[in-house]
């Protein structure tokens, strides 16, 4: 059945609730006082409305509040437990717990570095137009000639292209994408088209950019930084048009921040979206949940999406193994990257020098070092951002990772540009009106940009070619010498930055590349920075071959 995706019809036919199964469950949840808003397109999902009063009763679990990174969100204080008369027709139910989604999107430290360095000096706190063009004499250079740089400006649109071999024929004609967030800004058509000039790709027309906000509740909380939202839309946007300059965008905008899973489910159950490609710049804060029925209701979601043939893409996450956020029990990986049927995307350092020639990439797994006494100190700790990646906790190694050690699904798959000192110039408005061009990165940016070149490749081999899910694609072809992956190896090399972090002066620090800080380290093969690699020569045409 490889590739012979099936319709949501044929889909609820096949593998949906049957109308018995349907009606007994809409019988006894109106009769426990919710309404019934009816089954989604796969018959799976059924979406029921009531009061909290009404819902614990109904379930038998207490449901509290609680600050979780900042969000007010309602917590259930059990397990569900729908009466027996319905219990075996229900695998899960979600919406009860809400869950904090942050983006994974990061910036360079605040303030930014000032504008690119318009005297020959190369000495002043100037960020460079491409690998090397400055490069600050007066600091110790801890690495060798063409390996220790100034920060990046943000690269433009041919250097990002140039990263992943892209002509000038590669512009995913006839292509949708679909982006998954929380929010939306009024100002991103404008915002994008404003930083296109910059970045020399062309402007976005109004009506290559469509907004989708389904009927979706907003969470009972409040918290959600909605202009970090903003820049994460921008980023992503702006991302995927660079990539993919004729694709179609739709922007599937979350009331907040503890209802992307809804957009998400929305948007696959929506047929005349028309998206074969889904980018999420989004994961649930901290280690995956003990939630199973959040989990399990989201998998199904993802499996059904690549039934119908629509490739979802999430990146691995921004704190490396997870092991420093508040509360962390240890390493872990991030949901919903770590879920089998979505691909999960990992993170990479690139150089790309004069002439937008490729010099080389390496994991993105940044540490901080301070000037101190003549000599680089390194910062406590001194992780400052880097992809995801690990073992699961919860979900087993699906057939197409049978190579790799361990019985537990590995993330990630597959790797992009993350590193936000050698990130892409993306422009935004503030909710303050302030419009800011600055470089950002984070799998924020390695997300869209996977998602945007499987467009590009789609739209090259034309109609039936749709990938669907495509970490499987990845893992038969590596090794092959078809080159659809290429090998990520450790690089040591270092950015010179006037800032990194929050709470840190400006001053001389330097940023060690792949720095191996934490237990993710870049090497040959598969490894939990950057998965089997990142996209090869033989990308385009392998992976729709």
């Amino acid at each position: 059945m490889y590739r012979q995706y099936l319709t949501r019809q044929q889909l609820r036919d096949r593998f949906g609730a049957g109308s018995q199964t349907v009606s007994r469950v809409s019988a006894w949840a109106r009769s426990a006082g919710f309404t019934v808003n009816g089954l989604d397109s796969t018959g799976s999902r059924l979406t029921l409305t009531a009061t909290a009063r009404t819902a614990r009763v109904a379930f038998g679990v207490g449901l509290v509040m609680q600050r979780i990174g900042g969000v007010q969100v309602r917590v259930a204080t059990g397990t569900p437990r729908p009466p027996a008369a319905v219990a075996a027709d229900i695998r899960a139910v979600s919406g009860l717990s809400e869950h904090v989604a942050t983006p994974l999107r990061v910036k360079p430290g605040a303030p930014a570095v000032a504008g690119p360095s318009t005297t020959a000096a190369g000495d002043g706190p100037y960020c460079a137009t491409y690998w090397g063009e400055w490069n600050k004499q007066s600091v110790p250079q801890k690495y060798p000639a063409g390996y220790q740089s100034n920060e990046l400006c943000g690269y433009n649109g041919a250097q990002l292209r140039a990263l992943y071999g892209l002509s000038a024929a590669d512009r995913g004609q006839g292509q949708t994408i679909a982006i998954v967030g929380a929010y939306h800004s009024a100002t991103t058509l404008t915002d994008a088209n404003t930083a296109a000039v910059r970045n020399g790709v062309p402007p976005l027309r109004p009506d290559q950019l469509v907004v989708k906000q389904y009927p979706i509740p907003a969470g009972d909380g409040s918290g959600c930084d909605q202009d970090t939202w903003h820049a994460e839309e921008a980023l992503d946007v702006q991302a995927a048009h660079t990539t993919a300059p004729d694709a179609r965008l739709v922007y599937v905008a979350a009331p907040d921040c503890t209802r992307l899973e809804d957009a998400l489910a929305a948007a696959v159950d929506d047929s005349s979206l028309g998206a074969t490609v889904v980018s999420n710049s989004w994961g649930i804060l901290g280690a995956e949940p003990a939630d199973t029925q959040y989990l399990t209701a989201t998998n199904n979601v993802l499996a059904r999406a690549a039934v119908l043939g629509i490739g979802t893409y999430f990146g691995s996450g921004d704190s490396g193994d997870n092991s420093t956020l508040p509360g962390a029990q240890g390493p872990s990986v991030t949901f919903p990257s770590s879920s089998p049927w979505t691909t999960a995307v990992g993170g990479t350092s690139s150089a790309v020098g004069v002439g937008n020639r490729v010099l080389w990439q390496t994991g993105w797994e940044d540490a901080g070092n301070t000037l101190s006494g003549g000599s680089w100190t390194r910062l406590n700790p001194p992780l400052l951002a880097g992809a995801g990646g690990g073992a699961s906790q919860r979900f087993d190694k699906p057939t197409w990772q049978s190579n790799l050690a361990g019985s537990k699904r590995m993330v990630p798959d597959i790797a992009a540009l993350a590193d936000p000192y050698t990130g892409f110039f993306v422009g935004y408005t503030t909710s303050g009106g302030q419009y800011i061009g600055t470089p950002l990165g984070g799998t924020s940016l390695a997300s869209p940009i996977v998602a945007s070149l499987v467009a590009v490749a789609q739209g090259r081999a034309g109609a039936d070619s749709d990938v669907g899910l495509l970490a499987p694609v990845l893992y038969a072809k590596a090794g092959s010498g078809s080159g659809v992956v290429a090998d990520v190896q450790h690089v040591a090399a270092g950015v010179w930055a006037p800032s990194v972090g929050a709470g840190n002066p400006r001053g001389d620090y330097l940023v060690d590349l792949d720095a191996g800080v934490q237990t993710l380290k870049t090497g040959s093969g598969w490894d939990p920075v950057t998965g089997l690699g990142t996209p090869g020569p033989g990308f385009l045409t392998g992976i729709v071959s």
